[in-house]
């Protein structure tokens, strides 16, 4: 009964710290006449993607243990992972059901040359990365770190000045301040940070419920691993995506998970490429051909169509499951 108590306590903790976190963001775009894409790809993506790479920083800088390491390493490719599965296919489910426009469409609306943009870029990076595990010297990995450094720059430049879906109106009232017309940006940004850590100790929260609801009922480790230790990583990210999906901004949702998988493939692997010798098992390889299959189909499927279709993303859902079955067969 407690463990049921505090799993609910914390959920509502983490959909009430989402809903803070997207209407401080959305405010941080209406301030500073950012584009609704630029919002969702840098300023959430980042903030959402602390997390992640804070437990991978720890893990292969500061303990730097071959257990630890491990952990890193998953953290750094089970993110993209993740994202480019499981909730590319919840972006895709929440856009088949939702109410239709008058036209029909229940396509995922987004600037689609810099969705494209932001993809590509994305494919390539993540190439690098695993690539560089194929010869690991200490000269390819500090080459590639350098590389995949400068192609997270590249596209945080891409999406401050894309335009191509500039920011329109002004943003629900702020949730710090309901009653003032246009808050002052020190009250924005405090939402923002502690909205942040607010949605952090709740993910965390919620997970550890679950852990001792699977150990109560006697679910195996295993099981345990591949099901909730992805809960405690991308959660914010999920969260955030179904709040602006609701609300129809598409390019905040869409912004924040390819933004967060630059950032992720970026930062967070360069890290791992310095710290470690970078060697991978069949389990990382299999997440990354996962990986590489859901952006490609998307690309493809963007490309032939001239949009982001919602059943293409909807599609990538079916690579996590079966990556799940491949993880649990294989043990």
């Amino acid at each position: 009964m407690l463990i049921a108590i505090g799993a609910t306590s914390a959920l509502v903790l983490l959909v009430l710290a989402s809903d803070a976190f997207t209407n401080a963001v959305e405010w941080v775009g209406a301030l500073y006449g950012l584009a609704r894409g630029a919002v969702g790809s840098v300023v959430a993506a980042i903030g959402s993607s602390l997390p992640e790479t804070a437990i991978a920083f720890v893990a292969l800088v500061v303990l730097r243990d071959p257990a630890s390491r491990a952990v890193g390493i998953g953290a750094v490719l089970g993110a993209p992972f993740m994202l480019a599965t499981a909730v590319f296919a919840v972006i895709g489910v929440i856009a088949l059901v939702r109410t239709k426009d008058s036209s029909g469409d229940c396509n995922v609306r987004v600037g689609i040359r810099s969705t494209r943009f932001g993809l590509g870029l994305f494919a390539l990076t993540f190439a690098l990365v695993i690539g560089a595990s194929f010869d690991p010297t200490s000269s390819v990995r500090t080459v590639v770190a350098v590389l995949i450094v400068i192609a997270y720059v590249v596209f945080v430049t891409y999406s401050m000045r894309d335009s191509s879906a500039a920011s329109h109106g002004e943003p629900p009232p702020l949730r710090f301040a309901p009653r003032m017309r246009r808050p002052a940006p020190l009250l924005v940004f405090a939402q923002l940070v502690l909205s942040l850590c607010l949605t952090v100790f709740a993910s965390h929260w919620f997970v550890t419920s679950l852990a001792a609801a699977s150990t109560a009922f006697g679910i195996a480790p295993l099981i345990l691993s591949l099901f909730l230790s992805p809960i405690a990583t991308e959660l914010p990210e999920l969260m955030n995506v179904v709040i602006w999906m609701r609300r129809g901004l598409d390019d905040y949702a869409v912004g924040n998970v390819i933004g967060a998988m630059m950032f992720q493939t970026s930062i967070a692997s360069a890290i791992a490429l310095l710290a470690t010798p970078w060697v991978i098992d069949r389990a990382a390889y299999a997440a990354a051909i996962a990986t590489f299959a859901a952006v490609i189909v998307v690309l493809f499927v963007s490309q032939m169509r001239d949009h982001l279709n919602s059943w293409a993303l909807t599609a990538c859902g079916l690579l996590y499951v079966l990556y799940l079955w491949y993880a649990i067969a294989t043990h």
